[in-house]
Order: structure tokens, then sequence, then C-alpha cells
């Protein structure tokens, strides 16, 4: 075919690319990869998302020690600005970063949590996602109450001041009972209702703003998820606070109340009257709840990642990343698509 006049003088800048056998484009979808692990499969990944986050609790929430280097009213005000270097690497060689709580205890605090919760969510027979996630997360509260207030009992009981006699630890505690008086052992329950309500709201909100949320998190990026988790655990720390500073506060003034003590009812309605019901979360913010809210947004964005990752790894079908090409439709070294028509230049006498 003879060119015409007007494209006689241009040539093709790309170079010529040959025919190769067509073959269908692999193209990955973007979307959320829903687990699906085996029992043992997801243990797994629970215990060893549980063993790592009760490792990296330990050194965060001792992150506080810093707080002279902000501005938080009572803590920066203590030490000059010229004293505020030295002092700052004097607190990381002098803290004892992952000294703490047994690593034991704090791992079997997240693996009943987590496994309740996931084991609550599938079981669950009606409701959507979201509504699901808030009500697996407050059923799991009230269960982890119900297995910790009276260990929380006894642990009290053994480190109460000024009583009758000093124990060496809970075990000694339900000895002494068992040997003097078993039928002690029967209040252990006491005083459950206020603390299940306060694990309720606590865990409801954060395992429901996390299972509603957890789809948008991963479209954008992990560090998103992460701040959602932060959300929601922070929300549930808010709404747990005013259950333990009404116990707090009643525990108090019974013990110098001679007569009929102070219930729940009567204190919040003499709260109510003199201050207003906002008295209740008095002191929630010098709590430190945004670096306390830290382990458990640790925790639930490790378990959302090692499971979708684990599921992707052993089912590669199911792998969901943003929508992309590998491998070109024309050929192994073309481009993709063809956007815009290749550009042509004047060829030079």
């Amino acid at each position: 075919m003879l060119a015409s006049s007007g494209t006689a003088g241009y040539h093709p800048s790309y170079a010529l690319r040959t025919a190769a056998e067509f073959e269908e484009p692999r193209v990955r979808v973007q979307g959320y990869t829903e687990p699906r692990l085996t029992r043992v499969q997801h243990s797994a990944v629970v215990l060893g998302v549980s063993a790592a986050t009760a490792l990296l609790k330990r050194p965060l929430v001792k992150m506080d020690a810093f707080y002279f280097l902000s501005d938080v009213p009572g803590e920066s005000n203590r030490i000059y600005a010229s004293d505020k270097r030295a002092q700052f690497f004097r607190t990381i060689f002098s803290v004892r970063w992952f000294s703490g709580q047994p690593l034991l205890w704090s791992m079997l605090e997240y693996v009943f949590l987590l496994a309740s919760f996931t084991w609550l969510r599938e079981r669950l027979p009606w409701g959507g996602n979201t509504l699901r996630g808030f009500a697996a997360g407050g059923l799991a509260g009230v269960m982890y109450a119900a297995v910790r207030h009276p260990y929380d009992v006894l642990r009290t009981t053994s480190e109460a001041v000024g009583g009758p006699k000093k124990f060496k630890g809970v075990g000694d505690v339900v000895k002494t009972a068992l040997r003097e008086k078993p039928s002690v052992l029967l209040g252990v329950y006491r005083g459950v209702t206020a603390v299940a309500c306060g694990r309720l709201v606590q865990f409801g909100a954060q395992f429901g703003v996390y299972n509603a949320t957890r789809y948008d998190g991963v479209y954008h990026h992990t560090c998103m998820l992460f701040l959602y988790c932060h959300l929601g655990a922070v929300l549930g720390l808010f709404l747990q606070y005013p259950f333990l500073s009404v116990k707090q506060q009643l525990h108090l003034r019974n013990q110098f109340t001679r007569g009929r003590p102070h219930t729940y009812r009567s204190y919040i309605r003499e709260v109510r009257a003199r201050h207003g019901i906002t008295k209740v979360f008095d002191g929630f913010f010098t709590s430190r709840p945004m670096l306390n809210a830290v382990p458990a947004a640790l925790l639930m964005t490790l378990y959302d990642v090692c499971t979708r990752s684990y599921t992707e790894f052993i089912h590669p079908e199911l792998r969901k990343l943003h929508a992309e090409v590998d491998q070109p439709i024309f050929s192994a070294s073309g481009a993709s698509y063809a956007s815009s028509l290749p550009a042509y230049e004047f060829a030079g006498k």
C-alpha cells in the first residue's frame, strides 16, 4: 500500500513487535480475602498472634515513660527543656522494657478473646456482618468477665493490706478458704454484674468496630486498618470507664459507711444530682487510654493480616490485590494495553 503524501516523511519511533502465542492475562481483582482455614490452622494463627502481642505489650505499655517529651499537663513541666535530652537517654537505658506480667497469662487472655469472638461471629444466625460483630464481641466480653472475675477477687484478697492474715498468692487464698470456711468461695462472683456490663460494652465496641471496618481498612492500607482498630479499642475503654469508676467509688464509700451500704442506683442518683452524670468520666484521659488501646489494636490488626495472608498462601487462587495484569496480551515484552497512539517523528533527509 502506497503511503500518502502527508505521511511519506514520517516513521514510527517504536520497535517492531513480533507476534507471540496468545494467552489469557492473569488479572488479580482487588478485594478482601475471607479466611478459609481449618480449625488447626486457625488455632495456630491465634496462638502466634496472641504470643506476639503479649510479647510486644510489655514495652508498649511502658511508653508512658516518655510523656515528659510531650505537652501533657503535669508531665512535661517537671523536667526543664535543657534536661529532656539527658532524661530521654536515661529512660531508654533504665526502664526494663520486657519485664512485667507473665507472658503466659497475657497470651491466654488474647487466645480466649480471639477464639470466643471468631467462634461466636460464625455461629450467630441473625443479623448482618456489622451486627454480628458487635454482638459477638459483647458476648465474648461477658464470657471473659465470667472466667476472670473470680481470679480478680481472689487476687485482690491476697494483696489486701491490713487484713487478719497475709497470703502468699491466689493459691494460698483458695487453700485457706477450703480448709477453714469453704462457703466463702461462693462469694467470688459478687459484683460480677457491673464487671460483665463493662466488658460487654468494651469488647462489643472493640471487636464490632474492627469487624465493621476491616474491609475498608484493607482496601486503603494496613495502617488504616490499625487506626480503625485503635479507634474501636479507645471507644471500648471509654464506654467501660463509667462502670469501673462507679465500682471503685462505691467500694471506697462503703468502707467508711455505717449501716446500710450504698448501691449503684443510690450512688448514681447522688452523683447526678450534685455534679451531673459526666462526673463518672472524670480521670478518663489521665488513665492514658490512647496508649492502653495500642495492644488491643495490634492484636486485631495482626490477626486480620495473618489470617488473610495464610489463606492466600494456602489457596493462591483466592489472592486479591489491586487490579493488575501480570502478563501482557500481545507479547511477553510489550506494554499491557495501548492507552494512546504511538508517537511519530519527522524523518530527516
